[in-house]
């Protein structure tokens, strides 16, 4: 697998990146939606480190498949709720800019 630019920066570069990335996309949206996109971020970064500890807490093992289903099963029900916190975010989205207009 290519390792990807990001985890190639240290960390003063990572924090760097993180603040432009925080200040250009913040310039084109209101408080609400701001708040909005920040909830969303958190929550996917919530996410991914409730994946990473599922993944961690349960080692492989060779005794059966029983475990692997139980992974699959976790980081299915972590997506799906991924999918809905999306979703919740794309209509209140949706809701703003039919405020504004």
């Amino acid at each position: 697998m290519e390792e990807s630019i990001l985890f190639s920066l240290d960390s003063e570069q990572q924090v760097l990146l993180a603040a432009l990335l925080a200040i250009i996309v913040s310039d084109n949206f209101n408080e609400d939606q701001l708040n909005i996109l920040g909830n969303f971020v958190e929550a996917v970064g919530q996410n991914i480190l409730l994946i990473q500890a599922i993944v961690s807490s349960n080692p492989p093992s060779t005794k059966s498949d029983s475990s692997s289903n139980t992974q699959v099963q976790n980081l299915q029900n972590s997506i799906n709720m991924l999918h809905q916190d999306l979703e919740t975010m794309k209509a209140k989205i949706a809701a703003l800019e039919g405020k504004q207009q």
